[in-house]
């Protein structure tokens, strides 16, 4: 390899570290003091860049949030497909994959950027369809799985894969909410979903 294509590549990764290590501190400020309270001057200062090079890679702080509140959502579908990999079957999987949210969806990183500050950073429409956008690709498979193993009737899926990501982001709000110990929390909210969801087996009562 010439030096010439050597350099190219190795520019790319610096770019790509650079890139990776302003989220790293956007979202750690983001954890901390919220959208509002957080600057860019702040976020190249912790990432040890200067603003210039913050805008470099993103216009501005919303810009910036966006980026931040995606990546926790990737790594959060990441999380619950892998649990749901030795699944037993449809309705298994389902029952993994919302009690792995429900598991999730309290901890700080998800419960500050994606149910908190997401809505105040990026607006009550836009956080809603990339919440819904990330949710509901999972939810899709999952219920395209349920219909062909005859769990639950045909419908049209992708408007019942929003539906369940409204009931289930409801359910995470309430467990963030939750004044009880967690797992008392965590047991109510459960018990509801199987209420709602009626005769399906999704929901470990």
């Amino acid at each position: 390899m010439s030096a010439v294509n050597s350099v190219k590549p190795q520019r790319l990764e610096y770019v790509e570290q650079t890139r990776e290590a302003i989220l790293g501190a956007a979202e750690q400020l983001f954890v901390e003091r919220g959208f509002r309270a957080t600057s860019i001057d702040a976020v190249g200062s912790a990432a040890r860049f200067t603003k210039g090079a913050v805008y470099r890679h993103f216009p501005d702080k919303q810009a910036l949030f966006q980026a931040v509140f995606e990546r926790v959502e990737v790594a959060t579908v990441e999380e619950l497909q892998r649990r749901v990999l030795d699944a037993a079957g449809a309705a298994d999987a389902a029952r993994v994959a919302m009690e792995g949210f429900l598991e999730v969806a309290p901890q700080e990183r998800f419960r500050r950027i994606v149910l908190e500050e997401g809505p105040i950073a990026l607006g009550y429409r836009e956080w809603r369809e990339l919440d819904h956008h990330y949710t509901a690709a999972l939810l899709e498979r999952l219920l395209s799985a349920l219909i062909e193993e005859g769990r639950i009737n045909d419908a049209p899926v992708g408007p019942l894969a929003r539906m369940c990501c409204a009931l289930i982001g409801e359910a995470a709000v309430q467990l963030v909410e939750a004044t009880s110990g967690e797992e008392a929390a965590r047991a109510d909210v459960l018990a509801a979903l199987a209420a709602v969801l009626g005769g399906l087996d999704l929901v470990a009562r």
